[in-house]
């Protein structure tokens, strides 16, 4: 049952002037990265731009934004449908990073969401054969920063201010809960209607009958049968519904099918999963595909960004590593942001550049050489402790024979053959091999 644009209020939804307005004050926010693509998402102010010079600009549908820095363009979305094909994990990350202007193969947390990656990345990537994913796809305009200006961003006093010169966990985990991990220069709004495909290593299916299965998926969700069922299932043999299958229909809410990815099945071990997702527009409960993109006009959404490391930004000086260091850490291990200050403890901190100045040299150790042309005998000077303890326990015994005259004779030659003893395998000189041509000599000072 379609929702009426009477309740897109009650739903989250944008209207094309607040779609517009949030799209034009995102530019130049911090964003996690780890997290899915949302406004929600979006951090604190790290780019400041030039509202000295400002205009009225104009969006799709005669949207009006008044004050827009003339360093944010908006230009004329495009409509297509694209499907990847069958690829590897890794190959699927790199995919979609690049949609959002980033480099490496750490998933993103727009991958995650699409690809329903709930654990590790390290362990998922063990763990999925392949994915794949048909979509349509439909964007309105994109608000970006100019070109000319993405090669002169600078971050502002305040944020540089901020950014931790030590590796301090706490304040270092505070600046990426408050600024997150990169900064948003590009926005497309539109809305995406994708069907995507993840086989685990479990799976036998082969290509073909994986290729079968997307093409299947795709044309049920895009056909333009407005009379088909659109419940969730599918034809396939032992298909079942993870997720909903099993609510009242009545309690079905229209905000759960816009967020949450419906999740299926289509094996009796769960090792082939579709995970359809619906983005933009108003979304409701068994409504058609046709229906819904004549809602996205109506309600834009965020489908994708383009985002730039926030220590791309910052200068190589100041010990700035340790915020790269802090970073790279929480994308790879994406670590809870509240836990990320006790995660941070258990990181070792390291150099991550030489020192200003010349850095000091050791002096050689002092060797022994018994010939001129023979091999040296290097002499480690460090004081060895046991003996030293040794000698103060002999001065004891020494002393204590001196000032006890009325010893008994028999007492005081064993005493003094005792220190004589003692004395002997003090004085003489120790060597402990250390390692080839490395001793420690020491002796009791005459």
């Amino acid at each position: 049952m379609p929702v009426s644009s009477d309740h897109a209020a009650l739903l989250g939804t944008l209207s094309p002037q607040s779609a517009a307005e949030k799209a034009v004050q995102s530019i130049g926010l911090g964003y996690d990265v780890c997290r899915d693509i949302r406004f929600s998402a979006c951090k604190d102010r790290l780019l400041q731009l030039d509202h000295n010079h400002t205009r009225d600009l104009l969006f799709p549908a005669g949207v009006i934004v008044p004050d827009v820095p003339t360093s944010v363009k908006c230009h004329q979305g495009d409509r297509f449908r694209a499907s990847s094909g069958f690829l590897s994990f890794q190959q699927m990350s790199e995919f979609f990073n690049e949609k959002l202007s980033l480099s490496g193969k750490i998933p993103s947390g727009l991958f995650n969401a699409m690809f329903d990656m709930r654990n590790s990345w390290k362990k998922d990537a063990a763990s999925t054969k392949s994915l794949a994913f048909d979509g349509c796809f439909i964007t309105l305009y994109n608000v970006e920063l100019d070109t000319n200006n993405r090669t002169h961003l600078t971050l502002s006093q305040d944020v540089k201010r901020a950014v931790p010169t030590s590796w301090n966990p706490a304040a270092l985990a505070e600046f990426i809960q408050k600024y997150g991990t990169h900064i948003v220069v590009g926005i497309k709004m539109g809305g995406m209607d994708v069907v995507h495909i993840k086989q685990l290593k479990t799976s036998d299916a082969g290509p073909n009958e994986m290729e079968t299965l997307l093409q299947q998926l795709a044309n049920e969700r895009f056909s333009e049968d407005l009379n088909r069922s659109s419940n969730g299932k599918t034809v396939k043999i032992s298909g079942k519904l993870q997720d909903d299958q099993y609510m009242p229909w009545e309690q079905h809410l229209a905000l759960a099918a816009s967020v949450r990815p419906n999740v299926t099945s289509h094996s009796n071990n769960e090792d082939v999963i579709s995970i359809s997702v619906r983005r933009g527009g108003i979304v409701g409960i068994g409504q058609h595909h046709n229906q819904w993109i004549s809602t996205i006009s109506e309600s834009p959404n965020v489908i994708s960004m383009s985002l730039v490391p926030i220590t791309s930004l910052l200068p190589s000086d100041r010990g700035y590593g340790f915020l790269r260091h802090a970073v790279n850490l929480y994308i790879t291990y994406k670590p809870p942001t509240e836990e990320l200050h006790q995660f941070l403890q258990f990181q070792l901190p390291r150099e991550w550049a030489l020192g200003v100045g010349p850095r000091r040299r050791k002096g050689k150790s002092p060797a022994l050489q018994f010939s001129f042309m023979g091999s040296k005998l290097y002499v480690n000077t460090a004081k060895v402790f046991a003996c030293f303890w040794k000698a103060e326990r002999v001065t004891t015994w020494e002393s204590i024979c001196n000032i006890l005259p009325i010893f008994p004779a028999l007492f005081k030659s064993w005493a003094t053959m005792t220190l004589s003893m003692q004395m002997i395998h003090l004085t003489k000189p120790t060597l402990n091999q250390l390692g080839p041509k490395c001793f420690h000599m020491c002796a009791l000072p005459q």
